[in-house]
């Protein structure tokens, strides 16, 4: 059963529940330090919103990174210390992750926002780098694959 704190919102008829860590990611190759001291950030985000570890095995996390001129990472890299910093918190094992989505967008862009959460609207506003992670059930929509 889904159950958090705040963050959360309709999108489909799915509940989603999300947070923003402001700051650049960073990759699964990075130093000890400098994974541990992101993990700890996105660990502290986790808390502030989840009571109780979601315990559904059916979960889809999507994460997107809005960033300011050009991204000098891999995106693939990126996820990882971010599902396993929200370990424990926001879900009990990443074994509970059946579906996962990571994208970057610039600040730059053009985007419709009608209907966003506000904290979303208000971090695109702010202009810095920060990353955008939403976790909902995995929905029953029929897929092509």
């Amino acid at each position: 059963m889904l159950k958090a704190k705040l963050g959360k919102y309709l999108l489909g008829g799915q509940v989603t529940y999300h947070m923003i860590v402001k700051g650049i990611p960073v990759s699964i190759q990075s130093s000890s330090r400098s994974k541990n001291a992101w993990k700890s950030k996105v660990a502290n985000e986790a808390r502030a919103k989840f009571t109780t570890p979601l315990v559904d095995n059916d979960l889809k996390v999507r994460i997107t990174i809005f960033y300011n001129g050009v991204p000098t990472y891999d995106s693939n890299n990126m996820s990882k210390p971010i599902c396993d910093a929200m370990c424990g918190i926001a879900y009990n094992d990443d074994r509970q992750i059946m579906e996962q989505t990571i994208r970057m967008k610039s600040l730059d862009g053009s985007y419709k926002i009608k209907g966003v959460p506000l904290e979303l609207a208000v971090a695109m506003c702010e202009g810095a780098d920060f990353v955008w992670i939403e976790i909902s059930k995995v929905g029953s929509e029929v897929e092509n694959l």
